[in-house]
């Protein structure tokens, strides 16, 4: 799990490398006696350091996506808010939040909202939503996932020479408190990227998972724009915030699915989440699937 953050936090933060040499811009309102003079070669290096002691964190998500097909089949949006606790080692999460759904041709009738309550533990992942009513639990195949993905831990340096791309739409700026990084560029630029780095980190067990349609989409997807905005702790180097903005389309079978898809996500508690356990309750009455 630790290196999944590494995944995160390298992945985007290697973007400041486009420019090292280079301090960030004060944003409005900065005062003057708080702006730092370290470039961004410096920030990263450090926000690296700072992500890999990362032992347990809150995130607090909202995620909002709109999903239109090219005949007008399908037109659905969906709003998911979820907060979430996770630990590095022992591996384990738990996650709660709600997801709201939206369709076109659903008249009058409302579609209900979905509450969802995750533990994600050694033994496997124990699942309650009201449309199931009880608590399931699925075996630890997601957990060996999960790990494997974590295994693939990214060079730094690799990423470094795909990100350079990328040097012309990024910005480095500080607030008082906050290094913060913006990336806004045009979707072309970003599919051969997107393509390489679901090949190097995806493990094979998922890939099968998906099926061949699902390995089609993914093949046959374009990223039609995508920006991130990206925060540090000036103090602690951690990061604080992670929003991702993205429209892509996916072609499959003759069709079309334009998705657009807003993420917004917040840190918190940072090495302070205590260790997380499933209850005894959910225990012994979930389901075995």
């Amino acid at each position: 799990m630790k290196k999944v953050f590494l995944v995160l936090v390298a992945g985007v933060m290697a973007l400041v490398l486009a420019a090292c040499n280079d301090t960030a811009e004060p944003t409005e309102g900065a005062s003057k006696e708080k702006e730092s003079k370290l470039t961004a070669e410096e920030v990263y290096s450090k926000a690296l350091e700072a992500s890999e002691d990362m032992k347990s964190a809150e995130v607090s998500m909202n995620v909002n996506q709109q999903i239109q097909a090219s005949d007008d089949s399908v037109a659905m949006e969906t709003k998911s808010n979820y907060d979430t606790k996770m630990t590095m080692d022992p591996i384990a999460l738990y996650m709660k939040g709600v997801t709201k759904m939206e369709m076109d041709g659903a008249g009058d009738e409302e579609i209900p909202a979905m509450d969802m309550e995750i533990y994600m533990v050694d033994d496997g992942m124990y699942l309650y939503s009201d449309q199931i009513g009880d608590w399931v639990k699925m075996d630890n195949s997601s957990m060996d996932m999960i790990e494997q993905m974590a295994g693939q831990q990214p060079d730094p340096s690799e990423q470094l020479k795909m990100m350079q791309d990328y040097a012309e739409d990024l910005s480095f700026e500080q607030s008082d408190d906050e290094f913060i990084l913006k990336l806004d560029a045009d979707g072309d630029k970003f599919n051969d990227l997107m393509q390489k780095m679901m090949q190097e980190n995806m493990p094979d067990e998922l890939l099968e998972q998906m099926g061949k349609e699902g390995q089609e989409a993914l093949e046959n997807m374009d990223i039609n724009s995508m920006s991130f905005e990206f925060s540090v702790d000036k103090e602690t180097y951690e990061m604080k915030t992670f929003n991702m903005d993205m429209d892509m389309t996916m072609h499959a079978d003759n069709e079309e699915l334009n998705i657009v898809q807003q993420v917004e996500s917040e840190y918190s508690n940072i090495n302070k989440v205590d260790a997380i356990e499933v209850p005894d309750d959910v225990k012994e009455n979930a389901i075995e699937q």
